[in-house]
């Protein structure tokens, strides 16, 4: 822990009689109190019931970070990289308790990026979708205000977003001492036949929340969609084809002539067919020009502490999911 700059006091070490549930949970609810900043929890194998249980119980009922790990992960005589392992625990921790595993250059001052989502229980009927909400409050983007909202049953949109960025704004103020001059808005997880509807529905949400506080910053809001089917490939050799590589753009051509939107292929892939997302600026009242919201998007695409690379999303979307 040391050699990544991390300070680890002495744990409190409890054993668990039972692998039950209720075991698990009888025992972190004895222990726990107020001056406790991490659960770590060993189990004996991988069950999605336990796992659930203990994540409730940490993250819903008590507001403390939780870090599961398997037995087996830490087994010397099962584990070849026990080394390299244990460093991804650490990361994974750090990250947890609030610390910054690494930062980008970002050269936009006084903004706050958003990232929304909404969450649907496709095998249920009755179960509300979930809106989570998360937006940075500093320049690096390694500082977040995050919530969620319980949606309406069948909702794909959100209902919850003045609230969300009422509070955000809030907090961001109170972080910074002034509003953000700049808003920019990354939203998942809507098709083409809902682009209009989140604009109508989704965005004067947001802008009710500006008016709220008196404050007029730049908006722009970006929809962003990765379940689609187009690819894109490089001919190398005059006749070879190839993925394109991390961080190609494509504005012109195959776009649609009546949006601003653009194509991003943010990883390198070795294997298989490279796969796009689809960018969509729905609204802007912002001055960045097309190349900057470009190299911005690209630029969050590494920032998803738990993977040091490109990611396909940008670190907004993630964080939400």
């Amino acid at each position: 822990a040391e050699r990544i700059g991390m300070r680890v006091s002495p744990a409190t070490t409890l054993g668990i009689a039972e692998e039950t549930t209720e075991a698990f949970i009888a025992t972190m609810k004895r222990a726990y109190n107020n001056d406790v900043q991490l659960i770590v929890t060993i189990v004996p194998t991988e069950r999605d019931d336990r796992y659930n249980a203990i994540k409730q119980f940490c993250y819903c009922d008590q507001g403390v970070p939780s870090q599961v790990i398997k037995s087996r992960t830490l087994d010397p005589d099962h584990s070849q990289k026990l080394k390299s392992v244990v460093n991804r625990i650490l990361l994974q921790i750090t990250a947890k308790v609030g610390g910054e595993l690494w930062s980008l250059s970002i050269p936009l001052r006084n903004s706050m990026l958003i990232g929304i989502d909404t969450y649907r229980d496709v095998g249920s009927n009755t179960a509300p979708n979930v809106t989570g909400f998360v937006a940075s409050m500093n320049k690096d983007c390694t500082k977040f205000f995050s919530k969620t909202a319980v949606e309406k049953t069948g909702e794909e949109l959100s209902a919850s977003l003045t609230k969300l960025t009422l509070d955000a704004l809030q907090e961001y103020e109170k972080e910074n001492g002034v509003f953000p001059t700049r808003v920019i808005v990354y939203r998942d997880g809507t098709g083409d036949a809902e682009m209009g509807i989140v604009r109508n529905y989704e965005v004067p949400q947001i802008e009710a929340a500006f008016q709220s506080v008196n404050h007029d910053p730049e908006f722009i809001f970006v929809v962003v969609e990765k379940r689609i089917t187009t690819r894109f490939f490089m001919v190398q050799d005059g006749r070879k084809l190839a993925n394109p590589p991390a961080g190609t753009v494509v504005d012109r051509t195959v776009t649609s002539d009546s949006l601003y939107d653009f194509y991003l292929v943010s990883q390198k892939q070795s294997k298989g067919t490279a796969s796009p997302s689809h960018y969509v600026v729905i609204h802007d009242t912002g001055t960045l020009s097309a190349d900057q919201v470009q190299r911005l998007s690209y630029m969050l695409t590494h920032m998803y502490w738990n993977w040091p690379g490109e990611w396909r999303d940008t670190e907004r979307e993630k964080e939400t999911e």
